[in-house]
């Protein structure tokens, strides 16, 4: 099968992320379906939840994904202190149980194939911490969990691979107006390519896990960020 006919189902596609991910697939020829929140009426572009959607059973009659993105979650700063029961519930929905609900959904109706891959965005914090990011860190950390335990049960059932990918600092507007000139100093410091990562190169990075070009890697949390993670400065 030519790429030209391998399907994409990317959650989160509006994102600062998912946008270079669509961009990386088409690229190499991919039918890119994109789903999102509110509807932005652009081509192939299916709105949540897909369970109701008219258009996504439609397309889904058509035959199902070779590659499942998810791109999508959220953030937020609080401590053990401040964080509330509410709170956790909240991320955990929309960094985890999002995830497991849409996945049990595409393969109750058999829509990933057998060989297919799954690839979820995850973050540096599911390893490493700050302060004032509990639910965050706590709920990416599951998603590690969560990759891992897929993994082995859809590997088993279909042999379905699946990754996460651990964006470090990416080079974006928001990271840029949202770190301090020291901040940023020091991280490019920490990072030995003395750059940080930008868009396309996450993109590229799910691209590799999430195409035909991965024919052996699962299970795995693939930090992506120049080596900033490894670095130890005195």
């Amino acid at each position: 099968m030519s790429t030209a006919s391998k399907r994409l189902l990317l959650f989160g596609a509006n994102g600062a992320l998912g946008t270079p991910t669509a961009d990386a697939f088409r690229s190499h020829g991919w039918k890119v379906f994109t789903v999102v929140r509110t509807a932005t009426n652009a081509p192939d572009e299916l709105v949540l939840p897909l369970v109701d959607s008219k258009k996504f059973a439609e397309i889904s009659a058509e035959g199902g994904f070779e590659s499942v993105v998810f791109a999508q979650g959220i953030n937020m700063n609080g401590t053990v202190m401040t964080t509330t029961a509410a709170d956790m519930d909240r991320l955990f929905q929309a960094n985890v149980g999002f995830i497991i609900e849409n996945i049990q959904l595409l393969m109750g109706r058999n829509l990933i194939p057998k060989k297919g891959k799954i690839v979820i965005m995850s973050s540096l914090a599911e390893v490493f911490t700050r302060k004032e990011k509990l639910a965050y860190s706590v709920t990416k950390a599951a998603v590690g969990g969560l990759v891992r335990s897929l993994s082995v049960d859809l590997g088993r059932s279909h042999q379905i691979l699946v990754n996460g990918i651990l964006p470090g600092v990416v080079d974006t507007p928001m990271a840029r107006t949202g770190l301090t000139p020291d901040q940023m100093a020091n991280v490019l410091e920490a990072t030995p390519i003395g750059s940080l990562v930008s868009p396309t190169d996450i993109g590229n990075s799910v691209y590799l896990l999430g195409s035909d070009l991965n024919t052996g890697i699962s299970g795995q949390s693939l930090l992506v960020d120049n080596a900033f993670s490894v670095t130890f400065l005195p």
